[in-house]
């Protein structure tokens, strides 16, 4: 399933200048080379600080409705910049999109990136030690998930503590169980989350898979003025800390579902900060 070193390496050698200003780029990294993928479907952009030597790694999982999007369309333009500019290396992860690959294949996929830049940190400089995950949206959703359910990255033999602290930037989608208790989901969420199973719906839900037992790194649960997201991040916090986890719902002001994503980094963000202090903080020495 791996990509073997020489290619990894070969690809450095061709770094694209069409990155941000001030930020290097490996592009197209397969992450997952089973049978039967698509590897467009399964490639991340690796963007670099200026020599790196154990740096931290973020994986970003881009929004857009589970269903629509891609690792460069669905970043804002300011992110990659400001993060290796921090020191950080920032990993712009693709998935299958639904309604052709419907849940969970966006969990698989982001369980086999978060496995393949562990094994091979070492090779773009990274810090395996020292690996965040962060999203947007539906990218919230799935890195909520990922982190919480150890299923997901017990497939590659690991567990959710190699995750050492989760960013979920706005997503309304952490407990689609209460979402449907009149019986249905809303429509937007079909495509993604087929039928009226509401097995399916507890599953795909951060707040109702959050156990004691399980190595759940701290969460940093960013939510903008809107229906129904506030509620929802609010709940994944108080799931999270009754059962002894470390997790906080914050409210950014002045900022909309889009523009939060999309200024994310930009001259005067007060955001990016908060996110990089935040991972900061959980960081390993």
């Amino acid at each position: 399933m791996r990509l073997f070193s020489v290619i990894l390496l070969a690809l450095f050698a061709s770094l694209s200048t069409a990155a941000p200003a001030n930020a290097k780029v490996i592009r197209d990294v397969i992450y997952n080379d089973a049978p039967g993928l698509d590897p467009g479907d399964v490639r991340a952009d690796v963007y670099l600080p200026e020599n790196p030597d154990g740096a931290p790694m973020i994986l970003m999982m881009h929004g857009g409705a589970w269903t629509f999007g891609n690792k460069q369309s669905g970043l804002g333009m300011f992110q990659a910049r400001y993060f290796t500019s921090e020191g950080f290396i920032f990993i712009s992860v693709n998935y299958r999109l639904a309604p052709a690959n419907p849940f969970p294949a966006q969990q698989e996929d982001v369980a086999a990136a978060i496995a393949y830049f562990h094994e091979h940190a070492d090779e773009i400089g990274g810090d395996r030690n020292n690996m965040f995950l962060m999203g947007h949206s539906a990218g919230a959703h799935m890195a909520a998930l990922t982190a919480i359910d150890p299923d997901y990255l017990d497939e590659h033999d690991l567990t959710p503590s190699v995750i050492k602290g989760v960013v979920a930037m706005d997503s309304a989608a952490y407990n689609l169980v209460r979402t449907g208790s009149d019986g249905d989901i809303p429509d937007f969420y079909h495509p993604t989350f087929t039928g009226d199973d509401q097995d399916v719906w507890a599953a795909a839900s951060p707040t109702l898979q959050v156990e004691e037992t399980t190595d759940i790194p701290p969460f940093l649960l960013l939510y903008v003025n809107r229906a129904v997201s506030p509620s929802r991040a609010k709940e994944l916090a108080e799931a999270l800390n009754s059962a002894g986890h470390k997790a906080e719902a914050r409210l950014v002001k002045k900022r909309d579902h889009k523009s939060l994503n999309d200024r994310l980094g930009e001259k005067g963000d007060k955001v990016a900060p908060m996110i990089v202090d935040f991972f900061r903080d959980q960081m390993s020495d």
